[in-house]
């Protein structure tokens, strides 16, 4: 359509009116009269469960449809649609711009599904929209801004996404906008400033971003903010102060920074302040003590520090006063209450670090709930604890608290929760404990309370969690115990409790956890525990438990836990297999007999099954391959024969496997190379044959492997060395043969080597000089290896014990084995050493050196001195007296005619020694006052002392095989 040039504005306006009706046909030629059509294109979009619309007829006056309100004393004028809350699907056709009349549409709380028709922007009296509570999905239309008479639009709770419409600030009318509970991102539209009637915003639980714009200053009729649960970053802008209507401000859980400001103290209609989940810092604004209608202040989780400095003297309506998880400092205020006027029910200061004792909080008389857990509180609990009498929670727990749990605690009657555990308490528990009939949680864990567990504790009817874990209780467990029907959690673990477990226990029927473990009990269990149906953790490890299983435990068939492991149990398995739903099975170190059963791979879910130490015997059964989720298998120390079963195989999440200490035969499986997250593998003690596979090298996660005491032959495989990870190697006690592969080096994380008792031949490989973590053990002994003791090893300086002992080495012992300085035990025994026993091994005992014949030096006796010159027989001295006489004679000839043809100037010649030629050379000495090349005396060359033995190595502490040793730590420890 062409505008002509020149047309005046309300020419193009009704042009463009045309045009957009001719376009939207329906629409524009709705009237109050064709309501009832609309309504019925409504109905037909919509699936209605429950019929509410099945009066929807055009025989019937529109104006007595369900849901229908007309404008009074006018036929047919519709003006409200309301279908809230009828579990109505489908979705929102755009036929419903059609009413034109209409002024408010309610179809929240269904289950509509689809976009918001943009036709509703047409829907000019529209002054209500209820949307919210829906699947609605699609963004938020732009045409809502042209509903000029709008003033509530709710929407939120769909599925909403996409921005904020800035055309929204249009709607000048707008008190209540409600966009909460969405998927919306962006920012806050600058353009919301416009509503300058808008009393409730909720933007809360979607995704924006970008702070708070200085222009929404300008709804000054603000008296609900909530922007909680987004992504809204920046400070909390001080003109928040000016909303002077403003009775809820909600900004939780964003990433707003920097301080709170004084400016909020300016809101005195003000009566809920969450700021909760923050990055806020900088003291608690004292000016907040002027918000007198405060019912709600929460400022946890947030790095505000400084003293406490709110006074509920003050506040005097607050109810709720939440600061956990900062790091306020300082004590307790005492004047934080005054008794007479203080309405405080709940006080949260859980997570500071708060000292001084908790005398103050008595000040509070309306409490009802105190956590101040996880502070640095000390001293004890008052005696007068018990003026709180309203008292519903109270929370002390992780605390440095002393002294005992004074009797007045009995006269809390409305008591719920006593959470006091991880403390320095000492004493007994009061028995007036037994008054408070509303006790649901007691925790008095790790503490350091003793006595015995009073019977007045049974009296506590309502009881839904015990737990004592780690502290010194003696004595029985109360017989009464039956009384706690509730008691969901019953934790006595590390305690010294002693005697049998009462047969009453079995009526706590609610009952879920038990857990007696490391305590002194005996007896057999008693036959009512099968009456536990609910039960699906027990744990009764460390006691001294006895006698067979009870046939009744396999009546539960919830227990997912159970760990009877250190006890004296005997008999069958079958009692504790008749759940189905078993994840740990640890039944280790008592003296159950018989097969395993089939049964126990029912548990599929199964994760832990520890038999070891047992007295089961036949073979492993096969069906346990189908416990595919089975991360630890522990059958060791039994009486188990056959061969190790290929089904096994299918256990690929298996970390632990112990079969050791069994009469096991066959051979090891080549297929225990394809379970790559073992890290474990103990198949020692037993009879089995054949050589060692090289598929176990690519167990890459392996940190334990032991073969040893079995009748394995063939040598070692090189693919050994892939283990990197490997802290302990044992393969002693068998028959391998062959060198010891140098490729041992590459598993430079060893720290216990045991290869003894095999007939290993061949040099000792000098690459293990390079396995710097050794530590515990390196064990090469009764084997057949020969040639020199590297000088490498001297590197091992964390090794405790080295044995070579038993073997064919030969030569010297190498002068670097003294820089063992950790070594405690050393034995090289029996071999074919020769030479002086260095001197800084000589404080080891003489049996390590014992068997070497040529060795010498202490321990050993004394190596014997340089042999002194045989004496010559009689006919040789003769000949060389001859000799020296015949020499001489022709010499004193000689000399004779020399005299003679010299005799006459025998005065002017010195004949003397060379008397003046030492008196001239100053005694021998050169110029440098060092003895001449000629006398004697050279520098004295004693035995090398290596550079490296003056550098102390400590050994570092090593933790255990199976949780792994920190190769940081290690490292740590050579400085």
């Amino acid at each position: 359509m062409a505008i002509k040039k020149g047309s005046s504005p309300l020419r193009v306006l009704a042009d463009l009116s045309l045009f957009f009706c001719i376009l939207l046909t329906p629409i524009c030629s709705a009237t109050p009269a064709t309501a009832p059509a609309t309504l019925l294109q409504v109905k037909s979009s919509l699936t209605d469960p429950e019929g509410v619309l099945s009066g929807w007829s055009p025989e019937a006056d529109v104006c007595s449809w369900h849901g229908i309100t007309c404008r009074p004393g006018e036929v047919g004028i519709v003006t409200g649609l309301n279908l809230s809350g009828y579990g109505l699907s489908g979705v929102i056709p755009p036929a419903i711009g059609g009413l034109i009349s209409v002024e408010s549409i309610d179809l929240s709380s269904n289950s509509l599904t689809g976009p918001i028709p943009p036709e509703l922007g047409m829907l000019e009296s529209l002054r209500t929209l209820l949307l919210f509570s829906n699947s609605l999905t699609g963004a938020v239309p732009p045409e809502l801004g042209l509903l000029k008479n709008l003033e509530v639009i709710r929407i939120g709770d769909n599925r909403l996404h996409g921005e904020i419409p800035p055309q929204l600030g249009n709607c000048t009318e707008l008190e209540t906008l409600g966009l909460a509970y969405c998927q919306l991102n962006g920012t806050i539209p600058a353009e919301l400033g416009n509503l300058r009637r808008l009393q409730h915003l909720a933007l809360d639980n979607n995704t924006l971003t970008g702070g708070i714009p200085e222009q929404l200053a300008g709804c000054a009729s603000l008296r609900v903010l909530s922007l909680a649960d987004n992504m809204l970053q920046g400070t909390i802008p001080s003109f928040i102060g000016s909303f002077s209507d403003l009775q809820s401000l909600n900004l939780a859980n964003n990433q707003f920074s920097g301080g709170i400001p004084a400016e909020i103290g300016n809101l005195s209609s003000l009566t809920y302040l969450n700021l909760l989940g923050n990055g806020l810092t900088g003291a608690i604004p004292e000016e907040l003590n002027r918000l007198s209608q405060l019912q709600v202040l929460d400022l946890s989780m947030n790095n505000i520090s400084g003293k406490l400095s709110i006074f509920a003297a003050q506040l005097k309506n607050l109810k709720y006063l939440v600061l956990s998880g900062n790091i306020l400092d300082g004590a307790i205020p005492q004047d934080l209450c005054a008794s007479d006027s203080s309405s405080l029910e709940n006080l949260f200061l859980a997570g500071n670090n708060l000292g001084g004792g908790i005398e103050a909080l008595l000040n509070c008389g309306s409490l009802q709930a105190i956590d101040v857990s996880n502070n640095s509180l000390t001293g004890a609990i008052p005696p007068s604890i018990d003026r709180l009498s309203g008292l519903i929670n109270l929370a002390l727990h992780n605390n440095s608290l002393t002294g005992v749990l004074p009797p007045q605690i009995g006269n809390l009657s409305n008591l719920e929760t006593l959470s006091l555990f991880h403390n320095g308490l000492t004493g007994e528990i009061p028995p007036e404990i037994g008054r408070l009939q509303k006790l649901k949680l007691l925790f008095l864990y790790e503490n350091q309370m003793s006595g015995a567990i009073p019977d007045e504790l049974t009296d506590c009817t309502s009881l839904e969690e015990v737990d004592f874990f780690g502290n010194h209780f003696h004595g029985p467990i109360p017989e009464r115990i039956g009384n706690l029907k509730n008691l969901a959690v019953l934790q006595l673990r590390q305690n010294d409790l002693s005697g049998s477990i009462p047969a009453s226990l079995g009526e706590c029927r609610s009952l879920q956890a038990l857990a007696l473990a490391d305590n002194r009990l005996s007896g057999a269990l008693p036959e009512t525990l099968g009456q536990l149906a609910a039960l699906s953790v027990v744990t009764l490890y460390n006691n001294s438990l006895e006698g067979p299983l009870p046939e009744s435990l396999f009546q539960l068939k919830n227990l997912t836990v159970i760990n009877f492991s250190h006890n004296r149990f005997s008999g069958s398995l079958v009692p504790v297999l008749g759940s189905s739903s078993l994840a740990v099975l640890a039944l280790t170190n008592n003296s159950f007999s018989g097969v395993i059963p089939a049964a126990v791979a029912r548990s599929r879910s199964m994760v832990r099954l520890q038999l070891g130490g047992n007295r089961l015997t036949g073979a492993i059964p096969a069906e346990l391959g189908n416990l595919t989720r089975l991360s630890m298998l522990d059958l060791s120390l039994n009486n188990l024969s056959g061969d190790i079963p290929v089904e096994l195989s299918s256990c690929a999440q298996l970390t632990h496997l112990k079969l050791d200490g069994n009469s096991l035969t066959g051979s090891v499986p080549s297929w225990l190379g394809g379970l790559r997250a073992l890290g474990e593998l103990d198949l020692s003690s037993n009879a089995l044959t054949g050589g060692i596979p090289a598929d176990l090298g690519n167990c890459s996660g392996l940190l334990k492997l032991s073969l040893g005491d079995n009748r394995l032959s063939g040598s070692i495989p090189p693919e050994i060395g892939r283990l990197t990870s490997l802290n302990v190697l044992n393969l002693n006690k068998n028959s391998l043969a062959g060198a010891i592969p140098p490729a041992l080096r590459r598993c430079n994380k060893l720290y216990e080597l045991r290869l003894s008792e095999n007939a290993l031949e061949g040099p000792i490989p000098p690459e293990f000089g390079q396995l710097s973590e050794l530590q515990v053990i390196l064990d090469l002994s009764r084997n057949r290896l020969s040639g020199e003791i590297p000088a490498s090893l001297g590197d091992l300086v964390k090794l405790e014990r080295l044995n070579l002992s038993s073997n064919r080495l030969g030569a010297e012992i190498p002068p670097s084995l003294p820089r063992l300085t950790s070594l405690h035990l050393l034995n090289l025994s029996d071999n074919l050493l020769s030479g002086a026993v260095p001197a800084g091994l000589s404080g080891f005992p003489a049996a390590s050196f014992a068997g070497n014949d040529e060795l010498c030096g202490a321990p050993l006796p004394r190596c014997a001195a340089s042999s002194a010159p045989r004496p010559l027989p009689g006919a040789e001295v003769a000949a060389i007296v001859a000799g020296i006489a015949a020499v001489s004679a022709a010499v004193c000839v000689a000399l004779l005619y020399t005299m003679l043809r010299v005799w006459s100037n025998w005065r002017a010649v010195s004949v003397s020694s060379s008397d003046g030629e030492e008196s001239a050379h100053g005694g021998g000495r050169d110029k440098w006052g060092a003895a001449a090349a000629g006398d004697g005396k050279y520098w004295k060359v004693g035995s090398p002392v290596s550079s490296s033995a003056e550098e102390k190595h400590s050994s570092g502490s090593e933790t255990s095989v199976l949780r792994g040793k920190s190769t940081e730590a290690a490292g740590a420890a050579k400085s």
